[in-house]
C-alpha cells in the first residue's frame, strides 16, 4: 500500500516539476524582414539590429523591459549595412520591433517574448 502511494506521489512530483530546457528557447527570439533583422537573446539581456539591404534606408529596434522602459537602437552606420546591439541591465525585454528609418518609417507588428517563446 506504501510502496504504490510513494510510487503515485514521486509520478505526480515529476509530472507538475517544470522543465528547465522548455522555460526559454536556446537561440532566443528575433525577426527577419529581408531588409533587416532583429534578434533577442534567450536570456532576453541583449538584443542585436541589423541593417541587412543598401537601401538608403537606416534600421532600428524599438523595444521594452519589465521596467516599463521603452528604447531605441538604431544600426551603427545608418542606411549601410550594418548592426547595432544595446542591453538590459536590471531588466529583461519583454517586446521589439523592427522599423525602416534611424527615426521616423513604418515598424513591422510587435513581438512579444516571454519564457514559454514567442507569444505574438
Amino acid at each position: 500500500m506504501f510502496a504504490r502511494t510513494g510510487v503515485a506521489a514521486a509520478a505526480l512530483a515529476v509530472m507538475l516539476a517544470s522543465s528547465p530546457a522548455a522555460a526559454q528557447p536556446l537561440d532566443g527570439w528575433g525577426d527577419d524582414a529581408g531588409w533587416g533583422s532583429v534578434t533577442v537573446s534567450a536570456d532576453r539581456k541583449h538584443i542585436t539590429v541589423c541593417d541587412l539591404s543598401r537601401d538608403g534606408q537606416a534600421v532600428r529596434v524599438e523595444y521594452a523591459t519589465t521596467y516599463l522602459q521603452e528604447w531605441t537602437v538604431v544600426d551603427a552606420n545608418g542606411p549601410r549595412w550594418g548592426c547595432g546591439t544595446d542591453s538590459a541591465f536590471l531588466s529583461r525585454i519583454t517586446v521589439f520591433k523592427l522599423c525602416e528609418g534611424a527615426k521616423y518609417g513604418s515598424c513591422r507588428p510587435s513581438v512579444w517574448v516571454s519564457r514559454a517563446g514567442t507569444l505574438g
